[in-house]
């Protein structure tokens, strides 16, 4: 039984390990872009700086904005789709960390129990030649 355990110990922790590195990349994505919009919205304000100085800057401007709104929107957009699987990530984190402890508890309960047994084991061993030899010296 405890091999069984240990098998679903080490089963439960992959599957957490692997859960956690899921989330670890979905965090990171969503650092990602969101430095990607802070970064864009930087690119915005050089640009719109620039089209008030300069003529040609002026003409091109609402172009560059244009798209760079939509592709705000975009990031805008996958960081909040980023943030809804990070927040089942960290939902699917919990329940398997709650999976492991039941089977480590598990484990650790079927082990105490070996434990145990083999103590009281060893003391029936123990009073049993406690009661032979006492049995001897009784004899002599």
């Amino acid at each position: 039984m405890t091999g069984a355990l240990e098998n679903l110990v080490r089963l439960h922790r992959w599957t957490l390990d692997e859960k956690r590195r899921l989330l670890t990349d979905l965090e990171r994505l969503a650092q990602r872009l969101s430095k990607d919009i802070t970064t864009l919205d930087e690119e915005i304000a050089s640009e719109q700086e620039v089209a008030s100085q300069s003529l040609e800057g002026a003409v091109a401007y609402p172009a560059f904005v244009a798209v760079a709104k939509r592709r705000r929107e975009k990031l805008v957009e996958s960081l909040r789709a980023v943030e809804a699987e990070g927040e089942e990530a960290r939902t699917a984190v919990r329940a398997a960390f709650q999976e492991l402890k039941k089977y480590e508890l598990a484990q650790a309960a079927a082990s105490k129990r070996a434990k145990d047994k083999a103590a009281r084991a060893e003391q029936q061993a123990e009073d049993e030649l406690g009661l032979e030899l006492h049995r001897r010296k009784g004899r002599y």
